[in-house]
This record gives structure tokens, C-alpha cells and sequence, in this order.
């Protein structure tokens, strides 16, 4: 333990936040910059692939990837100071209540940090993208780590079984990090197996996700059949319509987190204007019944377990959920949606809400009618009595004045 000690010359050691497989990860302060650090703490054998890691990803920087500060060699160890991200690792990721559409976004990020890497001026590949390479810090970002490092084999193998035809790692010959389309795939398929992990049934608290040993896909109730899609046509690659590119897979994930993000409330203050949901209605048994099921998807041609389908079905490793709806499908849907079960709160109805009439002052309609007889009476009573004061004023003047 080198809780205490600083290296460097400026970099002091707090805490141990983990002890890796291949490095000791403790939290610290630069105290020249007065700044939170991580230092990855690495035996003289791991020295030469970090230092090749280093060179190729020194000058990255990206919002969606972890940055590196410094490199220091002490002691026959090498020291990587990088950024610290104040907030939770893979392992609280799947402890926590996350919304479909916030696994799609994620998923997103992490394509975001690859498409940066794998750039005409960079060329990198990941190589690693396993949980220990993912965090999401305070602000719901997610940061990507450990970029042109070796891939955790035993890792990868345990989750090649899962649609992966026996395939764990492509172009084991090439440095690590260098980009090659069989490289490409695999990050790929990586983001596929981290969604598939964010998404899949499991007890309450679990921190870790084991392939299943039936080789199926085993998704949450209440996910969007389109999200169970996207992740199953990138995990396994003998479907018929397989992801391979991270190209694709960031506009899939990009427009499914758009879709399927709640909307913004809007609640008038008028009680007059809201009308009480319909009551719930009971669903029928087998839609009840399928329901409390997990969605599965089964990859075929692993030679791991038959095809569920029945002969003559479409699709190839696809559950008897129902079928997810294709882009055309989602477009359409975005397109002509669906009003029959909003409300009048819902501001795109607020036109079509009738308004009830209210009379306004000084206006033709909403000015009091008058009796015209009543006004004729008065404009005669008003000449009978102008008559009478001008016949007193007429005779008193001739009565009062000389003869």
C-alpha cells in the first residue's frame, strides 16, 4: 500500500479505490494544480503495453472519454495519472432504476467516444470495452477508459457463446489498438454485450452479470421490443440483419433514445380543461401471461440450443414476442401518431379543445337589449314636460310683467 506517499513530486496518494488485474488504482491530488486525480499504480511487466496505450491516445480528448494528465516512473512502476470521475462504476450502473431510453442514450455515448477514436487523423480501436472501462460521472455522462489496452480474454470468451460463434477477440496478431475492420466488429459487439447486460432480468442488487449458460437473451418485461431488437441484432452475429459497425449502431441507439424519452408534462392549471385517465383494463390472460415473461431472443447456429421458431417463421433467433417494429415502422409512428389515448393536458390537442364563449363588454353580442317601447315613453314624457315648463315660463311671464 502506498497510501501517503508522493509521487512525482507533486502527486499524493489518499486512497485505494481498487485493486485490478493488472493495477492498483488509488485516488489523489495533483497538489501543484490543487486537483482530484486517479493513478493507476502498474507492475514493470504491464510497462510496455501502457506505454504503447499511451502514445496512441495521449492527445485524445473527448467529453465522453477519460483524459490522461501525466505519466510517471518511479520505483521500476509506472504511474498513469488521469482525471478523476466523481461518480459510479459499471457495477452501481446495474443496481440502479434505469430507463430504456437512458440505456439507449448510453449506449450512444459510448459509440460517440469511438467514432472520435477511430477518426481518419486516429485510428484506434478500443479493444477493452468490458464494464471496468465504463463509468457515468455526476452529470449523467457517461466516460470511457482504458483505450488501446489488451482485451480481457477470459472476458470475452465467457460472452462469445451468447451469438458470438466462438469468436472472442479479432486480429489477436495486430498491436493493441490498432484499427482493423475485425476490430471495429468487436467494439461493436461490445457495446451490444454492456446494453444486453443494463437490460437483462436479474435479481435485485445484483453488481455482476453472467452469461446465461442456455445462450439465450433474456431481456426486462417492461423494455421497448425495438431496444431488445437493436441489442440483439449486435450481439448476435448470425442474425439475419447483424450490426457490425459502430456507425450504425450510434444512429439505431441515437434515434430509439429520442423516441423512446418521455415527453415534458404539460398540465393546465384550468381543472375545467383535464379530463381523469380512462380506467385501466385488464389485459387478457395470454397477453398477461407473456408479459410476466422475460423477453428472450435465442442465437441460432451456435450450436448451442435449437431455434425456438417454428419452420416458415421470419427472423432467425427471435422470441414469440411480439415482432419489433422496423425504421419504417418507427418513422410512421413519429409521423401519423397515435391520439387516441392522450388527454386534453396534451398541448399538440389544445387547438382542437373547444373553448366555451364568454360575452364581452361594448360588443353587439354581449350588450344588453333595450325595450324600445320603454325608450319611446321616456322621449315622450320628456316633450310633455318640456311642454309645460316652457307654457308656466310663457304665461308667468306675461302674468308677472307690465300691462
Amino acid at each position: 500500500m502506498e497510501i501517503g506517499r508522493v509521487i512525482g513530486g507533486h502527486y499524493l496518494l489518499q486512497r485505494l479505490i481498487k485493486q485490478g488485474q493488472y493495477a492498483i488504482i488509488y485516488q489523489g491530488v495533483d497538489q501543484a494544480f490543487q486537483r482530484a486525480v486517479a493513478v493507476k499504480a502498474l507492475d514493470a511487466a504491464q510497462i510496455p503495453v501502457y506505454r504503447a496505450a499511451v502514445r496512441r491516445t495521449s492527445q485524445f480528448t473527448f467529453p465522453n472519454m477519460v483524459s490522461l494528465y501525466d505519466l510517471v516512473t518511479e520505483q521500476e512502476k509506472l504511474y498513469l495519472i488521469q482525471e478523476y470521475i466523481d461518480g459510479e462504476d459499471f457495477s452501481t450502473l446495474l443496481q440502479s432504476p434505469l430507463q430504456p431510453y437512458e440505456v439507449a442514450d448510453y449506449g450512444h455515448q459510448i459509440c460517440l467516444a469511438l467514432l472520435y477514436a477511430a477518426s481518419s487523423s486516429r485510428r484506434t480501436c478500443h479493444g477493452d470495452l468490458t464494464p471496468t472501462a465504463i463509468m457515468r460521472d455526476r452529470r449523467g455522462q457517461i466516460r470511457v477508459n482504458n483505450f488501446a489496452l489488451p482485451g480481457d480474454v477470459s472476458y470475452f470468451t465467457a460472452w462469445s457463446d451468447l451469438g458470438g460463434e466462438g469468436l472472442p477477440l479479432s486480429d489477436k496478431d495486430l498491436p493493441w489498438g490498432v484499427e482493423s475492420q475485425g476490430r471495429r466488429a468487436d467494439d461493436t459487439r461490445a457495446v451490444g454485450l454492456l446494453l444486453y447486460q443494463l437490460l437483462a432480468g436479474r435479481p435485485q442488487g445484483a453488481t455482476v452479470i453472467e452469461p446465461p449458460a442456455d445462450g439465450r437473451l433474456r431481456f426486462r418485461s417492461n423494455i421497448p421490443p425495438e431496444l431488445c431488437d437493436v441489442v440483439a441484432r449486435t450481439v448476435i452475429r448470425s442474425h439475419p440483419q447483424h450490426i457490425n459497425t459502430v456507425e450504425v449502431l450510434n444512429d439505431e441507439l441515437r434515434t430509439l433514445a429520442e423516441i423512446l424519452e418521455p415527453a415534458t408534462p404539460f398540465i393546465l392549471n384550468n381543472p375545467a380543461y383535464q379530463q381523469a385517465p380512462p380506467p385501466p383494463q385488464a389485459a387478457p390472460a395470454a397477453q398477461a401471461t407473456d408479459m410476466a415473461q422475460p423477453r428472450q431472443f435465442s442465437p441460432a447456429g451456435t450450436g448451442k440450443i435449437p431455434n425456438p421458431l417454428p419452420a416458415g417463421q421470419p427472423g432467425i433467433g427471435l422470441s414469440t414476442f411480439p415482432q419489433p417494429r422496423n425504421e419504417k415502422s418507427l418513422a410512421s409512428t413519429m409521423e401519423n401518431p397515435d391520439f387516441s389515448d392522450q388527454t386534453i393536458a396534451d398541448p399538440s390537442l389544445m387547438s382542437a379543445v373547444p373553448r366555451p364563449s364568454m360575452p364581452y363588454p361594448n360588443t353587439e353580442t354581449g350588450a344588453p337589449k333595450v325595450n324600445r317601447i320603454a325608450i319611446i315613453l321616456l322621449l315622450l314624457l320628456g316633450l310633455i314636460v318640456f311642454g309645460i315648463c316652457f307654457a308656466i315660463g310663457f304665461y308667468g311671464g306675461s302674468l308677472l310683467g307690465p300691462h
